[in-house]
């Protein structure tokens, strides 16, 4: 009943403020909408007519890059702080009642079920796939098994988490030990590598040709 009446009082926020959040970003934000483009430039004025003419059609494109660069980070920071928000407040909206032969994420992770919709098994992901740039990179489907959410991403067969969920995996020796060799794939993806178990990174040795691909595919 409590889920229940905290999700009818749950309202999306629409705006930052809202979100009650304190990022950086948020602040920057703001000033960016009080701020006038092109404000924070230094420009001196032309010594002649013609200079001042030419001054003046740069000003103006300067103020037009200024104005496309800046709503898309308007935007960005607000679905990002969105995004936490729903994080801070456990997920008002989200389904808790599941039983426990339907924790999806955990039985995949105990390998009795395969992922949706490849039927590929978490071991074959650990044991076959770690090293496979290829496989990694271009396969989108086991990424949302591999490392569960509490909401719904991109593969609608992955289930969201559910907070009785995260307790038993919590409490399940074999799911956690795989759980960190999925990390540790996934780290060598990136070319990086766990140090200990306070979890600590490092680069890889292969850390360079990691970075310059991931930075050609991705930029």
């Amino acid at each position: 009943m409590g889920n229940l009446v905290g999700s009818l009082r749950y309202r999306e926020p629409s705006t930052v403020e809202e979100c009650d959040s304190t990022w950086e970003t948020d602040s920057e934000s703001e000033e960016l909408q009080e701020q006038q483009p092109g404000d924070h430039l230094n420009i001196t004025e032309p010594s002649n007519e013609a200079d001042s003419k030419e001054g003046d059609q740069e000003n103006a494109n300067i103020q037009n890059n200024d104005t496309r660069e800046s709503a898309p980070k308007l935007k960005r920071s607000f679905y990002a702080a969105k995004d936490l928000y729903k994080y801070r407040h456990s997920y008002p909206n989200s389904k808790e009642h599941r039983q426990p032969s339907e924790y999806r994420n955990l039985r995949f992770y105990l390998n009795t079920i395969p992922l949706v919709p490849d039927g590929i098994y978490i071991e074959e992901i650990l044991t076959k796939w770690k090293g496979d740039y290829e496989q990694l990179e271009h396969n989108h489907t086991y990424i949302q098994w591999l490392f569960p959410l509490r909401e719904q991403g991109l593969n609608f067969y992955a289930q969201e988490l559910t907070q009785d969920e995260i307790k038993e995996f919590q409490g399940t020796r074999e799911a956690k030990r795989r759980f960190l060799v999925a990390y540790t794939v996934m780290l060598d993806f990136f070319g990086l590598k766990l140090l200990d178990k306070n979890g600590n990174v490092a680069r890889a040795a292969n850390w360079q040709d990691r970075f310059q691909h991931l930075n050609e595919c991705h930029t």
